[in-house]
């Protein structure tokens, strides 16, 4: 048996040398840190055991192996809590943060960057704080807040600087860089990546250098030097492939196909471009996935190839459909939590001042949405518009399919810049309330879905007590019965069963009850812990914005009322809305 002294010392060692390694040798890191864990599981030393497990999880984290990692830091936090160890909890949060954002749940991954953020400071930590900003950096430029992420990736770099460490410093160079290509600074974008990779050679840090080669094959294929874009490219993708990075080597590799398009190789371009899909379907990228699809889409096009460009178009338009809606929906969770970091230090002397700026931000967000939505109606119309017409004059059956599928897309983007604006509304229409006629308003609305494909199908069942007297703003209880009755008639079991829709209302000594409850297709637990999400929706097989029920629970929630749901997969769901008198 080894000496504590001797294992506690070899412990160290083993833990400080895979992390020194990591840049260059991950799987001599694991290695290392799965050895430096067993030793510390030997001698029972919990703090040991927690770093060796912090350090194996930002490992994984970094090959890509996102649930393992996840895993193994929230295994580490236990033991860091009982340790009441703050930097330790702190490191393993960052590391959770980075799995969650590179699959793109960015408001998750922002929470616990804004944990380690406040920690950080705390301690004067500015190694990890450099970190921690340039993470949050790229989560901005995930967001399309481009003056954000500039700000705090400069952030990041002093904060390296202050540290003394130059890989943390390049690490922040390389998007800063990106963001000058895209502003056209090229000049100042090249000498940025140069310095960068100097950095990076300094250090011997390989993996980031491979990074670095990836942001200057883009300013080549920009100043169109393409042997040099390609070479780079090819390096890169060469490290990636070595060092197990799977986001890099599909990132460099899309980068790889675009080029040899510009280069007007299409074959090779081709080649590249489905060993990318591949990859990416195999390891979900589904961000570098979608725009693989849009490039084999243009290379069809221009061969002429228009049943294969219209396939790789349908796959690109769906699967960048979900992205975009998950997306949007996380942006704006997102951006409540930087609502909520921003006011953070506040907290101690300003609560007051606090709920009004969260307020105002709120305010605001709903003003920007609804600007944006109704500023976009005149010329989504007119573009609905053109499709009419373009359909009239238009004989070609290839053109045709394609005009379709353009006024589908249309028509869906229409629908929900009509969810989104009924939504914003709800923040902006006065509190005009009114006499309620229940019976009134559910058979209007029932009328009002006999376009709907299983209309004729569903019996309706309505039990709405007579002696109600409920006053409350019109247009949201109208939203609240539209939503609950078209999702009862969208998602019906229609085969071997008759649809049934049953909605009472009811008045009892403190609320107003609304149940509705259909025998339809239902849902299983998951699903129903996310039906009020923004975007989310059920069955993408059944026509639908993902919108409605998030509406709904919007409305419920400025009549002070409250909404819950039971479901069971195959039998059907019932919800329940109770509002106080």
């Amino acid at each position: 048996m080894i000496p504590p002294t001797t294992a506690k010392t070899k412990i160290e060692s083993l833990l400080s040398d895979a992390y020194a390694c990591r840049v260059n040798d991950l799987k001599k890191s694991i290695s290392l840190a799965e050895e430096a864990l067993q030793l510390s599981k030997e001698a029972d030393d919990k703090s040991f055991i927690a770093q060796s497990l912090a350090q194996l999880s930002l490992f994984h984290m970094i090959i890509g192996d996102f649930d393992l990692s996840i895993n193994m830091a929230n295994e580490a936090i236990d033991h860091f809590q009982n340790l009441k160890d703050e930097k330790g909890i702190a490191d393993a949060k960052y590391t959770i943060a980075g799995a969650l954002y590179k699959r793109d749940d960015f408001h998750q991954g922002l929470n616990y960057l804004t944990d380690c953020l406040a920690t950080y400071k705390k301690l004067g930590d500015y190694h990890n704080l450099s970190r921690v900003q340039k993470s949050m950096g790229t989560i901005y430029e995930y967001f399309g807040d481009t003056k954000s992420a500039k700000q705090i990736y400069k952030e990041s770099v002093d904060s390296a600087k202050f540290a003394g460490d130059l890989n943390l410093q390049s690490n922040a160079y390389n998007p800063l860089s990106g963001i000058y290509l895209n502003e056209g600074r090229v000049t100042e974008a090249m000498d940025l990546i140069e310095e960068s990779i100097r950095m990076k050679k300094e250090t011997r840090d390989t993996r980031g250098l491979a990074f670095a080669l990836y942001g200057r094959g883009k300013i080549y294929t920009q100043t169109r030097q393409f042997a040099e874009a390609e070479q780079d490219f090819l390096e890169s993708i060469r490290i990636h492939n070595e060092m197990g990075e799977k986001l890099g080597w599909a990132m460099s590799y899309h980068k790889l196909g675009a080029l040899y398009i510009k280069m007007g190789n299409l074959d090779q371009a081709e080649e590249t471009l489905i060993k990318v899909l591949e990859y990416s379907n195999k390891h979900k990228i589904i961000l570098i996935k979608f725009r693989a699809n849009l490039l084999l889409h243009d290379i069809a096009r221009k061969r002429g190839n228009y049943e294969l460009a219209l396939k790789y178009l349908s796959q690109y338009v769906d699967e960048k459909e979900s992205v975009i809606n998950d997306r949007t929906a996380k942006v704006i969770e997102g951006y409540d939590t930087i609502n909520k970091m921003q006011t953070l230090e506040m907290e101690a002397t300003a609560q007051k001042e606090k709920a009004e700026i969260i307020e105002k931000k709120n305010i605001e967000l709903d003003s920007f949405f609804y600007r944006i939505s109704h500023d976009l109606k005149g010329p989504i119309t007119s573009m609905m518009s053109l499709s009419y017409i373009a359909k009239m004059d238009v004989k070609d059956e290839t053109a045709l399919r394609f005009i379709n599928e353009y006024d589908n897309q249309t028509s869906r983007l229409n629908t929900i810049l009509d969810g989104l604006l009924n939504l914003t509304k709800m923040s902006f229409n006065e509190d005009t309330k009114q006499e309620i006629d229940f019976e009134k308003i559910i058979y209007d609305c029932i009328a009002s879905y006999k376009f709907l494909a299983n209309y004729e199908l569903v019996q309706f069942k309505i039990d709405v007590d007579p002696k109600i007297r409920f006053e409350a703003e019109w247009a949201l209880i109208n939203t609240i019965m539209q939503n609950l009755i078209e999702n009862g008639i969208k998602y019906a079991r229609t085969e071997n069963n008759t649809p049934e829709i049953h909605i009472s209302v009811r008045q009892t000594k403190d609320a107003i009850e609304i149940e509705s409850t259909d025998n339809g297709i239902g849902m299983d637990e998951e699903t129903v812990s996310k039906i009020f999400t923004m975007f989310f929706r059920v069955n993408r097989k059944i026509e639908g914005t993902g919108l409605g029920l998030h509406i709904l629970k919007r409305a419920v929630e400025r009549l002070n009322g409250e909404v819950s749901v039971k479901s069971k997969l195959g039998e059907g769901t019932t919800f329940r809305i109770s509002f106080p008198k």
